[in-house]
């Protein structure tokens, strides 16, 4: 699942994520992702921090109240150290700057590897 207010940013991170025989689904917003989390069932969604409406914060508790076996991957602009400590205590398995296209896509590829760990949070703070 793909959730992010901007078009032209779900289609990037589409390209990135084009894995054979994986199921994508876009969401434009918090509460879109949060109505459609059960019906779709994602393994992996990637999150906006600021989207109008629900915020991606807010998103993330609310989806993983719901179906708590989505693993949740912040992919913003926004860098700051308090917006990586807001979404891994949202509940986040990860966190990327939006000019880290190819480590989230490692991170998400159906071969890799993900342990039960602590969460990863790419890139440096700003």
């Amino acid at each position: 699942m793909i959730v992010d207010d901007h078009a032209g940013a779900r289609e990037m991170i589409r390209q990135v994520l084009d894995f054979p025989g994986v199921t994508v689904l876009e969401c434009a917003s918090g509460e879109e992702a949060v109505q459609r989390v059960q019906i779709f069932k994602p393994d992996w969604v990637t999150m906006d921090v600021r989207m109008q409406g629900l915020n991606g914060i807010d998103a993330t508790e609310s989806l993983r109240k719901k179906f708590p076996g989505a693993r949740v991957v912040f992919f913003s602009n926004d860098n700051s150290p308090q917006i990586h400590r807001a979404a891994l205590k949202a509940g986040a398995a990860a966190f990327f700057g939006k000019e880290q296209c190819d480590e989230l896509r490692n991170f998400i590829s159906p071969g890799a590897i993900q342990t039960s760990g602590p969460a990863k949070s790419g890139g440096k703070s700003k």
